[in-house]
């Protein structure tokens, strides 16, 4: 009898002290909590404190008491600071050290948004009932909001991102100015922390899960017919035909390489772009994913110089935005049989302050070569 009534009592206690449960998992995940660490499993509850860790190729969604929604991808790590749900006091803090997330907040949000804080590797991201996707790693960010507004701050510098836009944040450095994102990147950072997408996904599909933690298990799937555009954007695609970037880093000799050449042809409201005075130079990190650089050009009228960021996926493909106030982005992938090769094309614009229906089309492709 005395059995029973202990083994209740460690029930309920257990009981009182979760604050959610792994509501999806794809692949592999550990459970780090009081230096002990255990498999989780679709149904494992988490207290305050625990940290979670999934694997390669993994997974896995979390639903909190308030119904805070956090998915995470592969390789990504989680620790739960605080957590507080209940009548007199809320409270919500997590940190991401690693690996993409997606964060739909829930209660806690609503009723008292300034308790609700996700820290990551360079930042701190404040909500204002919203939703959150984020690719973290030890030297760069890329933070975007999808829904609802977020604030995202270091000690060098705050930015407000709206929906529909990201930030960058490099180590040590204050975010970058807000901008609209390539759409094709935020449902990119979306399905590698999706772990209900478990078939090839267009770059097309709707994120029709990003309002409500219903649809968050029950996303619709496309299957695409074009299997190289499927390729491109998805990033759980393993086969002999998609490389990874180490093996780029390998092929090419160096983990940083630059690429220079010149736009090919390319045109603004004055007129086509001097092909012979323009200049492309494009970095890339096959460490991080990043990718940077800039395009310098002019037509009859304006000389343009156009920063970009982005990132560069395992199949040599990349996408990027721009970082100095221009409207849009581009895309390219790495050619050649030892990846020599840098060219894409890109689409911006620009819209007069003085008068906001005066949108101006940059628009061009280019072609560059490892210096």
């Amino acid at each position: 009898m005395k059995k029973i009534i202990v083994l209740l009592l460690v029930s309920i206690s257990t009981l009182l002290a979760s604050i959610g449960e792994i509501t999806a998992l794809r692949g592999e995940a550990t459970l780090l909590r009081a230096g002990e660490s255990s498999a989780l499993s679709v149904g494992s509850t988490l207290e305050e404190k625990d940290e979670i860790q999934t694997a390669s190729k993994s997974k896995l969604q979390i639903k909190f008491k308030d119904d805070t929604v956090i998915s995470l991808g592969q390789k990504s790590h989680l620790k739960v600071d605080e957590y507080l749900f209940g009548k007199k006091k809320v409270a919500a803090k997590f940190s991401i050290s690693k690996g993409f997330f997606k964060s739909i907040t829930g209660k806690i949000g609503k009723v008292n948004p300034k308790k609700f804080k996700i820290k990551t590797a360079n930042a701190t991201i404040g909500i204002r009932g919203t939703t959150v996707i984020a690719d973290v790693s030890d030297k760069r960010d890329i933070i975007a909001c999808s829904e609802g507004q977020i604030l995202v701050t270091n000690p060098q510098g705050s930015m407000i991102v709206n929906a529909g836009e990201r930030t960058i944040v490099k180590e040590m450095k204050m975010p970058k100015q807000s901008q609209k994102v390539n759409s094709i990147v935020l449902k990119q950072l979306d399905i590698k922390s999706n772990p209900a997408v478990t078939e090839r996904v267009s770059p097309e599909v709707v994120m029709q899960h990003e309002s409500s933690t219903e649809n968050e298990s029950s996303v619709k799937e496309e299957v695409v017919d074009d299997e190289k555009k499927s390729e491109k954007f998805d990033p759980w695609v393993e086969s002999d035909s998609v490389q990874n970037l180490e093996s780029i880093r390998q092929t090419i000799g160096t983990n940083n390489p630059t690429y220079s050449g010149k736009i090919v042809e390319g045109k603004t409201e004055h007129g086509a772009i001097d092909k012979d005075s323009s200049s492309v130079n494009l970095r890339f990190d096959l460490g991080s994913g990043a990718m940077d650089g800039d395009l310098k050009f002019s037509d009859q009228k304006t000389q343009h110089d156009i920063d970009v960021e982005g990132t560069i996926n395992n199949n040599g493909s990349f996408d990027f935005n721009s970082a100095n106030g221009y409207d849009g982005g581009g895309d390219g992938a790495l050619s050649g049989d030892k990846f020599e090769h840098a060219n894409g094309g890109f689409k911006f614009t620009e819209t007069d302050v003085n008068n906001p229906d005066d949108i101006k089309v940059i628009e061009g492709k280019f072609e560059t070569t490892i210096k």
